[in-house]
C-alpha cells in the first residue's frame, strides 16, 4: 500500500509539531510548513534524522503564493496529497473595545483566510485525484485545528473567537462540497493546551476551570487529529470534535449567595 502524503501546516511548534511527529511514527511522508523557517526546518531535520521522509516549506498560509508553494512541494516530492492537517493558528488577546482593525485583519487572515486558501488548494488536488481513474489512493481527508472558542468566547478574544466560529463553518462547507468525491473535512477544537500560557497564574486559573484539572498536551490533540485523518474515522465528516478536558460540558454555577448580598 502506498504511504500517505501528508501536508502539515503550523508544523514548527506546539500541536503542529506534535502532529508531525505522530504522522511520522505512522510512516507517512510529510510536507511541513510554517512561517517560522528555523522552527520548521528543525522539526524536519529531527524527523528526517529519525528515518522519516520529510520535506519542508517556509510559508504563511494567509498568502496565496505560499499556499501554491506548499502544494507544489508536496506534488514534486510525492506526486500526490492524501491528508491536510492544517494546524496553523494565531492566538490574540486584547479587549474587544481596544482591538484595532489591523489586529483583527491579521488574526482573521491567518486563522480563517489562511484556512480557506490551504483547504481549497488541497481540495482541488483531491478532486483531481478522485477523477483520475489511475489514482490508487483513498479520497483524502482534511483536518483543521480549532478552539473551543468556536462556541464560547471571552471579551478579550473577539478577533480570535470570530476566526474560530468562521473556521467551523468553513469546515462544514468544505465537507459538503467534497462529500461527492468521498473526501472528508473535520475540525479538532482544543481547549487549554500546554504552551498557550505564559504565567503560572494563568495556568493555575485554566486548570481550575477544567473539570479534568489539568492542561492538555499537544500530543493528545495530535492523536485526535491523526484519528480524524485515518480510515478509522471514514464515516465522520463535517464535524467539530472538542478536546477540552470537559470545559464546555461544565455548568458554571452562579454564586447565588453573593448575588443576593
Amino acid at each position: 500500500m502506498t504511504r500517505r502524503s501528508v501536508i502539515i501546516t503550523g508544523a514548527g511548534k506546539g500541536v503542529g509539531a506534535a502532529c508531525a511527529r505522530r504522522f511520522a511514527v505512522a510512516g507517512d511522508r510529510l510536507v511541513l510548513a510554517d512561517h517560522d523557517e528555523d522552527a520548521v526546518k528543525a522539526i524536519a531535520d529531527e524527523l528526517s534524522d529519525g528515518g522519516a521522509e520529510t520535506a519542508f516549506v517556509h510559508a504563511d498560509v494567509s498568502k496565496r503564493l505560499d499556499v501554491h508553494n506548499i502544494i507544489a512541494e508536496a506534488l514534486d516530492a510525492y506526486g500526490r496529497i492524501d491528508v491536510l492537517a492544517n494546524m496553523a493558528m494565531e492566538h490574540f488577546t486584547a479587549s474587544f473595545l481596544d482591538t484595532d482593525e489591523d489586529d483583527f485583519e491579521r488574526v482573521i487572515g491567518l486563522n480563517l483566510r489562511g484556512a480557506f486558501l490551504i483547504n481549497q488548494a488541497v481540495a482541488k488536488q483531491f478532486v483531481k485525484q478522485a477523477e483520475d481513474p489511475d489514482f490508487d489512493g483513498s479520497p483524502g481527508a482534511i483536518v483543521n485545528f480549532g478552539s473551543v472558542e468556536a462556541v464560547s468566547a471571552s471579551g478579550d478574544h473577539a478577533a480570535f473567537a470570530a476566526s474560530q466560529g468562521g473556521l467551523t463553518q468553513l469546515t462544514k462547507a468544505a465537507a459538503m462540497a467534497l462529500a461527492p468525491y468521498g473526501v472528508r473535512a473535520n475540525v479538532v477544537c482544543a481547549g487549554a493546551v500546554k504552551g498557550d500560557f505564559s504565567t503560572d497564574e494563568a495556568r493555575k486559573q485554566v486548570r481550575e476551570a477544567t473539570p479534568l484539572n489539568r492542561i492538555g498536551d499537544p500530543e493528545e490533540i495530535a492523536e485526535v487529529a491523526f484519528f480524524m485523518a485515518s480510515a478509522a474515522a471514514s464515516y465522520i465528516t463535517g464535524q467539530s470534535l472538542y478536546v477540552d478536558g470537559g470545559q464546555l460540558a461544565k455548568y458554571q454555577t452562579p454564586d447565588v449567595a453573593e448575588a443576593e448580598g
